[in-house]
Parts: structure tokens; C-alpha cells; sequence
């Protein structure tokens, strides 16, 4: 692995970090089938906090509730709901970070990964951020077409509808959003509104729309009362099995088949099992694809990010760009000056 670091290039003259950055740009110049891996770093210029830094949210929950919160992780596990005060503070820090999320602007970054697919080279994304600046750059994240899209008077494309177009998903957010909420009991979704927001923010859970609907015709009917859900955001927590978790798998594995011939992860401390095992499949798949192509610079996977990779990356990055993820990107042209 190359380590380039940003804040050392050169501006004239030929350099080790110049010269590994004309390397870089001639892979994502020659790719034709590129992968993207994207972390909270993308989105901090944007307004919203990483996760591990020194500022990140962790660190800032531990401060901001110091009788509730000993490590900022425990706040994104699903064992939370076990504590009435952690839901609380749950409640109240989602309503925050929704307010956040409303502020924020899509960043170079988001725009870089952008204008990869309108050139025809990006596979997919996979992102690991719930702030949806994915959609909102202009990246398809829903798993199949709107049926309202679709002509329903047209046979073919009620069948077309029925099936899959596993390439229609731009980005997969692999974490869920905060665009949403979902009951905890009969499973409606909501828009995360404003006014829910404020709602949140207070540290209450409020109860489902469709639960409380359902427990009037209930009443009328004369029929006994049941429990009766509240909304939470539809975000995957620690230790929560993703609701969409097959399919992800299957997209992923569709892409692996297709021959990534370049990987870019992005803005991400490489904690998350889950993601590790992603990465490490998905650089195997873009190395091999390298002994089956003649294209110059072509089959190689570059990572980005302020913090050097832990220990045992070595063999699975070929470059390392230690630096801003907005100041990487825009010194990676997409194609070739003519």
C-alpha cells in the first residue's frame, strides 16, 4: 500500500506523492466498472459530525449526557431500548441529528461519486451513512421502481415491475436513513417530518398514527384495547439484522460477478465487521479482475480518509490518500483531458 499524503504534494516538481496521485488518477481514468464504499467522513463538510473522531458524535454524546452515555457507541445499539433513559436521550439526539441532516449540503465528495455514474462508471455505492446525501446528490437508493412510475395498463411493464432490475439501486444505503420512521409494532412508515423532529427532541417516543387509528375502530367495534406502537427511526443499530439484509447481500453479489475493475472507500475508521468483510471481497474481486485486463492503471483500490487504516490493510489497499475526502476527489478527473 502507497501512502499519499495531501498535505505534502507537491505543487511543482516530481514527487513520490505526486507521482502516486498521477497513478491514481490514471485508475479511475482507465476504470469502466468502479465500486464505491462511503463513511461518515463524506458528509462532515456538510455539517454533520463523523463517529471516532476526537469531535465526532461519540465523543460528543459522552459530554453532552455524561450520566447516560459512558461510550458514544452504546446510543446506536439496539439494546437502548431495555433503558428508559437511554431511549430518552435516543429520542433526543435522533431529533438533533434529523435537524442536522435538514441543514446539510451535498459535498464535492457526494458529487464526484455522482458524476461517476453519469459517465457510466460507477457499479454501485454502498454507504454506511443514514443522512441520505446519496438521494439527495441524485442517487437512486430505492431497492425497486415506484409502482406509480410504472404505466399499469401496460401488461409488460406490470411484469417488468414484478422483477428486480438489480442495476436500478445507485446507492445502497446499508444502514437505513433518517428520511424515515417506522412503527415498532405494525411496521407503517412516516416521513421524519419537522414536526416530528421537535417532537423527538423531547425525548418522547411518539406514538404511531396508524396504531392509535386502528385502536379507535377498535373501540367503536367494541373489541378489547391492544398495545399500540411508537415511532422510531428506520435505522439499523448495532445488533440488528438489516430488514433488507438478503437483498444487499444479493446486489453485492451481482456486482462482484460483473468484474469491478476499481474499488474507492471513503471517509470510514474500518471498525464494522460487516463493512471489513465487504471491503476485503470486494479488493480480492478488484485484484483478480487486474490479471484479466489489459487497460492501464486498471484493477486497483484506493482508500481515502484523514486517519491511516488500522493493522492488516496492507495487502488489501493499493494507495492510501491521507487527507480531506473533497480535496482527494477533486484531483481526480474522471476521464482524460484531450
Amino acid at each position: 500500500m502507497q501512502r499519499l499524503v495531501l498535505s505534502e504534494l507537491s505543487v511543482s516538481g516530481d514527487t513520490e506523492t505526486s507521482t502516486g496521485l498521477a497513478q491514481v488518477q490514471r485508475a479511475v481514468q482507465a476504470s469502466q466498472r468502479c465500486l464505491v464504499i462511503t463513511g461518515a467522513g463524506i458528509s462532515v463538510s456538510s455539517g454533520i459530525p463523523d463517529f471516532r473522531s476526537p469531535t465526532g458524535l461519540f465523543h460528543q454524546l459522552k459530554q453532552k449526557y455524561p450520566s447516560s452515555v459512558t461510550n458514544g457507541r452504546d446510543l446506536f445499539d439496539a439494546t437502548l431500548f431495555h433503558d428508559a433513559s437511554m431511549v430518552n436521550v435516543f429520542y433526543s439526539f435522533m431529533g438533533e441529528l434529523r435537524t442536522l441532516i435538514d441543514r446539510a449540503t451535498c459535498t464535492p465528495t457526494h458529487a464526484f461519486i455522482k458524476r461517476l455514474d453519469e459517465h457510466g462508471k460507477l457499479l454501485r455505492c454502498y454507504t454506511q451513512n443514514i443522512d441520505s446525501l446519496e438521494k439527495r446528490v441524485g442517487l437512486e437508493t430505492a431497492f425497486v421502481q415506484d409502482e406509480d412510475a410504472v404505466d399499469s395498463t401496460d401488461s409488460a411493464s406490470k411484469r417488468r415491475k414484478q422483477t428486480m432490475d438489480k442495476k436500478f439501486t445507485r446507492a445502497v444505503q446499508l444502514h437505513g436513513d433518517l428520511d424515515t420512521l417506522i412503527c415498532t409494532i405494525c411496521h407503517t412508515k412516516c416521513p421524519f417530518s419537522h414536526k416530528l423532529a421537535l417532537e423527538f427532541r423531547e425525548g418522547t417516543p411518539p406514538p404511531c398514527p396508524r396504531c392509535k387509528e386502528i385502536e379507535v375502530i377498535r373501540g367503536i367495534v367494541g373489541k378489547r384495547s391492544q398495545t399500540t406502537g411508537v415511532l422510531r427511526p428506520d435505522i439499523v443499530l448495532y445488533n440488528e439484522m438489516h430488514p433488507q439484509g438478503e437483498l444487499i447481500g444479493s446486489l453485492n453479489e451481482y456486482d462482484l460477478k460483473r468484474r469491478p475493475d476499481l474499488l474507492i472507500v471513503i471517509g470510514t475508521s474500518l471498525k464494522i465487521p460487516g463493512i471489513k468483510r465487504m471491503i476485503r471481497e470486494m479488493s480480492r474481486c478488484v485484484h483478480d479482475s487486474a490479471q484479466r485486463t489489459q487497460r492501464a492503471g486498471a484493477g486497483k483500490v484506493i482508500f481515502i480518509n484523514r486517519d491511516e487504516p488500522p493493522r492488516g490493510w496492507d495487502d488489501v489497499f493499493d494507495y492510501f490518500i491521507e487527507g480531506d475526502a473533497d480535496h482527494a476527489v477533486n484531483l481526480l478527473p474522471i476521464h482524460r483531458d484531450k
